[in-house]
């Protein structure tokens, strides 16, 4: 039996069903589900799509994929981890909260452009977390495991970067903002090269990781 080959929504949605019908929001993007939500009621008519294909009740299967548009389309937008899994917090205003001292919760999670003004995320693990154009002005990384993570345009002004291992990390020049960065392993980070010499002339560029027993000073090549 050849599948059944039929367009849904009018959106491009193709159910491919040997046996039963694939749901026309697998795999679907959460704009092209707005559009079908918004779209549905004007793309097909049920009276011209054909009752029966190939033993299928080909109208149902389209007035049920009408309905879940609705449904998911009536429902807010919610971020999902990029790696990690569960709820983000892109956009989201999450300052003075605390987010400390989580080994698992916060890994590989999406920070973009959040506003965490004075939030502390101090002894918490955030490999592989984006914190793109965030405003982290005073936040509290002290402690933190930001291996891998990005921090490119973030506002750093006063943050607290002490005893964090920030290996591998992507920083821009808003680093040299930073409010603290004793005892930071910087091994393999990502930072511009004309602010390494700026960040080796400051008086707090010193001291050991404590986690991995680096050099702050080592880790960053200073002469």
């Amino acid at each position: 039996m050849a599948p059944l080959k039929y367009f849904c929504a009018g959106a491009g949605l193709l159910f491919l069903t040997p046996s039963a019908a694939w749901v026309c929001y697998n795999g679907v993007s959460p704009a092209k589900r707005s559009m079908i939500s918004q779209q549905s009621s004007a793309s097909v008519s049920l009276s011209s799509v054909p009752t029966d294909i190939m033993g299928y009740n080909v109208q149902s299967i389209v007035a049920a994929s009408f309905l879940a548009a609705s449904v998911l389309g009536s429902f807010p937008t919610a971020s999902l981890a990029v790696s990690g899994g569960g709820l983000d917090y892109a956009n989201l205003d999450i300052t003075g909260q605390d987010f400390s001292k989580d080994t698992m919760k916060y890994k590989g999670k999406d920070f973009t452009q959040v506003i965490a003004k004075g939030t502390s995320f101090a002894g918490s693990n955030l490999q592989g977390c984006r914190f793109y154009k965030a405003y982290l002005v005073n936040a509290d990384f002290s402690g933190a495991d930001l291996r891998g993570a990005s921090l490119e345009d973030t506002s750093m002004d006063g943050a607290l970067l002490d005893n964090a291992n920030v290996s591998g990390a992507y920083f821009s020049a808003t680093l040299l903002n930073a409010g603290s960065i004793t005892n930071v392993d910087f091994t393999d980070a990502q930072i511009p090269p004309k602010l390494q010499p700026q960040l080796c002339e400051r008086p707090d560029a010193k001291g050991t990781n404590p986690i991995t027993g680096n050099d702050t000073r080592d880790s960053l090549m200073c002469l």
